[in-house]
């Protein structure tokens, strides 16, 4: 049992190496892809709520919304992925990105994204 846990210790170090430099990347990717998946449905909520709103009031609505609450979002969450994933470690951060990318796709495949 030892010796599989030095295993196991020894490929998540490597890989998590291999990770470290790219961390912010891959952190941008998970939230990307994130709103991704879910902005269309925050669209569909925004429009239900100003569909009755004059043009000009709809269209400032978006531009808030999608520049500066999507480009907030990838701006202030990035970082805050970035030390949450750090917290974990060499030893469990490789697949715990392992899984979070595989979360995203059955999250993409039930959205019928792919």
């Amino acid at each position: 049992m030892n010796t599989l846990t030095t295993f196991f210790n020894q490929v998540s170090n490597q890989l998590a190496s291999w990770f470290l430099p790219h961390l912010s990347q891959i952190a941008l990717t998970i939230i990307v892809c994130l709103i991704a998946l879910y902005a269309n449905d925050l669209n569909k909520f925004i429009k239900r709520l100003f569909a009755r709103k004059h043009f000009i009031i709809r269209t400032v609505i978006f531009i808030i919304v999608t520049a500066f609450g999507f480009g907030a979002l990838t701006l202030f969450v990035t970082p805050l992925l970035i030390k949450l994933l750090l917290l974990f470690g060499n030893i469990y951060m490789p697949w715990l990105l392992l899984v979070a990318f595989i979360v995203l796709g059955v999250l993409a495949d039930r959205k019928n994204q792919i």
